[in-house]
């Protein structure tokens, strides 16, 4: 016993270690802003926000929102409640192995390295709260196929009413693993036992969620207007990214999960929990490949977070399969090198965005008489955040229109009502105020520029010839620098 205590502090260390290393020194990226922003608002403006420009539910913000009234808003406390949930998923691996009788040492330490948890645990977006959420039920869906509970129904469904409020897409993930664990009582031969409990539970869950489907319905004239693009040759890479590991060492953890899915298939007990885990590791993957492929294209790995436990759970089961304790050793070390390396890599690498240093670059070229220019607007959030309040001491103006800009005429490439994308209109405008004010060059800083200004307006507007300057090194961020005087002075620096 006191092994596998020293064993368990061990695995937490490691997961402990990944989701903090560097976390207090990273701006926060634009989405995280978006998540500051929304905390920000009001609880009226908050529920306004989330209805009119946001496709997730308001859950998650209004959580954040109440530990933004303890912790404050640095971006090392808008980041714990993931972290905090990310590092809970470790214990919640190993209770759920338990209850299937696999290595759970194996899998709580998988699920400490997984490159996609340790993101999602580092970030101050839904996600880790959305994945413990979902693997808090799944835990209690086991724990009903073994031994039936009141209190487990209610774990249960509490679980997967805030799984479905901490994402549009939980809807997904709820009816993968209600259809999983209704046939797993069928195969029990329980299933009249359970079934009315089985069916209150997710009434009760649908009919709470419902105000959140009926606003996920009315933003989709919006969102089905993204800039995303669906490609079938990205679907793999996407699930490698989404499930296991980038590159070839995916291959490793989905071979071993095929392997531990037939082990578990075979065996006539743990059946119920292999459906259980093939269900809710491919069925809302494979539901979201539809709905992208005919509907709204979908980013893959961020969507598919809640999978990785049971994916998991069944690469666990795989190495155990292996029957012989040297080749279960070299599975399982192969698994969590695999792994391990590519959340140390990930880790390691620069932030999303760097906006500290982008933010110190501009006030070293900025000069009296220029303009900062943020397309699109929403970048306003991630650069004032990275400032702290301190002003630049010159313009900074948001295009096409100020943060948010849920009235102003022109497309939404993003898929929001705040963000619009640039037109013809627009750039003739901004520069010719920009003339009419005199103003001497132009630092314009844009994330995708040809996502939203597709007809590259803005450029043609301002003229080739008058571009000095264009520095990619903070990609995805990009800045280039107007003349718009007519005998420019040379550039600082």
């Amino acid at each position: 016993m006191k092994r596998e205590v020293w064993l368990a502090l061990a695995i937490l260390a490691v997961a402990l270690v990944l989701r903090l290393a560097f976390l207090a020194g990273w701006p926060l990226w634009l989405d995280e802003s978006w998540s500051r922003w929304m905390a920000e608002r009001d609880w009226a403006g908050l529920s306004e926000a989330a209805a009119r420009y946001d496709t997730h539910p308001p859950f998650y913000y209004a959580l954040l929102k109440l530990w933004l009234g303890v912790a404050g808003a640095a971006p090392l406390s808008l980041r714990l409640p993931s972290f905090a949930a990310g590092v809970a998923m470790v214990p919640l691996a190993w209770l759920a192995a338990r209850e299937v009788r696999l290595p759970h040492w194996l899998a709580a330490a998988l699920v400490a390295v997984s490159p996609a948890l340790v993101i999602a645990s580092r970030q101050a977006r839904p996600y880790a709260l959305f994945a413990f959420a979902f693997a808090l039920a799944l835990w209690a869906a086991l724990r009903l196929l073994r031994a039936p509970d009141r209190r487990i129904w209610l774990i249960y469904g509490l679980a997967l009413e805030a799984a479905l409020w901490l994402h549009s897409l939980g809807a997904l993930f709820a009816a993968a693993l209600a259809g999983s664990l209704l046939l797993g009582f069928a195969l029990n031969r329980t299933v009249r036992a359970q079934f009315l409990p089985f069916l209150i539970v997710h009434l009760l869950a649908g009919l709470a969620w419902l105000p959140a489907f009926l606003t996920l319905l009315e933003q989709r004239r919006v969102w089905t207007h993204t800039w995303l693009r669906f490609s079938a040759a990205a679907v793999p890479d996407g699930l490698a990214h989404g499930l296991a590991a980038p590159g070839a060492g995916a291959i490793l953890v989905f071979l071993l999960a095929a392997l531990g899915l037939g082990a578990l298939l075979r065996d006539r007990e743990r059946r119920p929990a292999g459906i259980l885990f093939l269900a809710t590791a491919l069925g809302p993957a494979l539901a979201t490949i539809l709905l992208s492929a005919v509907s709204t294209p979908i980013f893959l790995p961020r969507t598919l977070v809640p999978s990785v436990l049971p994916l998991l759970l069944l690469a666990a089961a795989g190495a155990a399969s292996l029957k012989q304790p040297l080749l279960e050793c070299i599975a399982a070390m192969a698994s969590l090198i695999v792994l391990a390396t590519a959340s140390a890599l990930t880790i390691a690498s620069p932030p999303e965005e760097r906006w500290y240093a982008l933010s110190h670059w501009l006030d070293t070229h900025v000069r009296p008489g220029d303009e900062v220019w943020l397309m699109p607007n929403e970048l306003s959030l991630p650069l004032g955040y990275a400032r702290g309040g301190a002003p630049l001491g010159v313009p900074v103006e948001q295009l096409p229109a100020p943060f948010p800009a849920p009235d102003h005429p022109g497309p939404r490439y993003s898929g929001t009502l705040a963000v619009p994308g640039m037109t013809e209109a627009d750039a003739g405008r901004a520069v010719a105020d920009a003339a009419a004010r005199h103003v001497r060059g132009l630092w314009v800083i844009t994330r995708f520029s040809g996502l939203f200004d597709p007809e590259d307006s803005l450029r043609r507007r301002l003229g080739p010839d008058r571009r000095r300057l264009r520095d990619t090194s903070f990609a995805p961020l990009v800045i280039e620098y107007y003349a718009l005087a007519p005998a420019p002075t040379p550039l600082p620096g």
